[in-house]
């Protein structure tokens, strides 16, 4: 392996409420808006068995990341051999020379303290073996960069949408001319989102994660009122079984459809990753200050994300005919008289993505000085500063400058890139890490960030669903691409 690093301490701290919110702003993103579609195709009970599950797994890895940070921090701290590696001394070392506990003093208990942050970058080289940490970065950089690009397009398309109301019909490379206001026409405007977004948004990327606590208090409250509204009209066209116009119709409760297999892959496809965090847990749990309640933290988190995917998903198959659904959920309100709860509505992925778009490009920004650590060194700090930062957030802005498709991106970053963040990545570190301090601090050691789903027998749980995962998402995009599939199996798909 070669060398251990603790990236940063933290000096800013924050409450295990904050750190609540972080992970629920983190993990309730604009990808939820595609689940009542797809939950409506698959019928309502097949669809909550396998919504339940996808929250059950991602809590267990949830713990197995939790678990693997508290290792990584005890095995920085008695691992001698590893730490007296030579390696230039820098302001970052010496903070972590003054916080990590002597090997020979240090307990087992004051060992696993989670206080410095490792990044999954860290901990994989940390545990795994160097063709496993080139797999590591292949994988969490390719989804991060994609993230980021999706999230690049997607915001300033969705305010071009409701500025010009014209702005549905782009394609990949062909700018469309229809004028949205003055002279100014949709590719034109798209640019201009896109440059505000930038401009707005980058200056977040160069600092912590705690400087956008203001922004997530705010964007969180932006999407409880979207998820009530939504939850709260769909409810009440399902007492009146009254419509917003001629074309819409509430259907009767014998015809939504209860269960249908063949729906199951679509449902998987777009939701799978509807409870990720994984990849930004080191960033938001690090600084909280207690960290005794982390279980209980993330518990809450799940079971409230939980009961609002299952709210949005239910009152959405019951108020709209499934095949009215419109595989962005806040479209189906265009209709709604009420013209300003209408726009707002249409606003909900600009607030939702414009919120976890500065913690992606940290998260990214963070991993890429832990793969260039040995440049990054030679650098002056404050060079270092600028050069990661905009090496995580500008490629995606060039991207987003020069196309607006990005279907197969979303592809490949979401469906594969992403079952190894979510359960692969976490159960591996958690076993691998196991068994690095079993071997310096005997195999009776006490963590107590340990998963409470302890033991070898979950890992190789997890990590066959994740086979069984890539299996169906696999074969959902191989029936996209084939006509005769889709209608074949996916028969009611418009």
């Amino acid at each position: 392996m070669g060398r251990l690093r603790e990236l940063a301490v933290e000096t800013s701290t924050y409450s295990t409420q904050m750190g609540g919110i972080y992970v629920f702003n983190l993990i309730v993103g604009a990808g939820a808006l595609a689940m009542p579609q797809a939950f409506g195709l698959s019928g309502y009970l097949a669809g909550s068995i396998l919504l339940a599950v996808l929250a059950i797994f991602s809590f267990i890895t949830v713990t197995f990341v939790n678990e693997a940070m508290a290792m990584a921090n005890a095995y920085a701290r008695n691992a001698p051999s590893e730490r007296s590696v030579q390696q230039p001394e820098t302001e970052a070392t010496r903070l972590i020379g003054a916080v990590s506990l002597p090997s020979s003093s240090g307990s087992s208990k004051s060992a696993f303290d989670i206080r410095s942050r490792m990044e999954m970058g860290a901990m994989a080289e940390m545990f795994f073996s160097k063709f496993g940490v080139q797999l590591f970065y292949t994988c969490i950089i390719v989804y991060l960069y994609g993230d980021l690009c999706i999230y690049a397009v997607a915001v300033p398309k969705s305010l071009r949408r409701v500025v010009c109301g014209n702005g549905n019909s782009t394609t990949t490379g062909a700018p469309d001319d229809a004028i949205c206001f003055g002279d100014i026409n949709n590719q034109h405007a798209y640019y201009v989102f896109l440059t505000l977004f930038a401009v707005l948004l980058g200056p977040f990327c160069y600092t912590n994660v705690q400087k956008t606590a203001y922004l997530q208090v705010f964007t969180t409250g932006m999407r409880w009122m979207t998820f009530a509204m939504m939850i709260i009209i769909a409810i009440i066209g399902i007492a009146s079984g009254a419509g917003f116009d001629g074309k819409d119709t509430v259907p009767s409760p014998s015809a939504v459809p209860i269960a249908d297999v063949s729906g199951l892959p679509t449902l998987f496809g777009c939701s799978i990753y509807s409870f990720m965090c994984h990849h930004s847990l080191p960033s938001l749990v690090t600084p909280i200050k207690r960290k005794d309640n982390l279980n209980t933290m993330f518990i809450i988190d799940f079971l409230l994300i939980s009961g609002f995917y299952f709210l949005l998903c239910y009152t959405a198959v019951f108020r709209f005919d499934v095949d009215t659904l419109q595989d962005l959920y806040t479209l189906n309100f265009q209709g709604y008289s009420v013209k300003f709860v209408s726009y707002f509505l249409a606003l909900f992925p600009v607030f939702t993505l414009s919120a976890n778009f500065p913690i992606i490009a940290i998260t990214l920004r963070n991993n890429l000085m832990t793969l260039l650590h040995g440049p990054a060194q030679r650098l002056r700090p404050r060079v270092a500063k600028l050069l990661f930062p905009t090496l995580a957030i500008g490629p995606p802005i060039i991207v987003a400058f020069f196309t607006e498709n990005v279907s197969m991106l979303v592809s490949i970053t979401g469906s594969y890139a992403g079952v190894g963040i979510q359960y692969v990545i976490p159960a591996l570190l958690c076993y691998c890490g196991r068994k690095k301090i079993a071997a310096i601090m005997g195999k009776d050691f006490q963590n107590k960030h340990k998963s409470i789903f302890g033991g070898v027998t979950m890992v190789w749980v997890v990590l066959g669903w994740s086979v069984i995962c890539v299996a169906l998402v696999t074969f959902n995009h191989a029936c996209d691409a084939s006509e005769t599939c889709k209608q074949a199996v996916f028969h009611k798909k418009k």
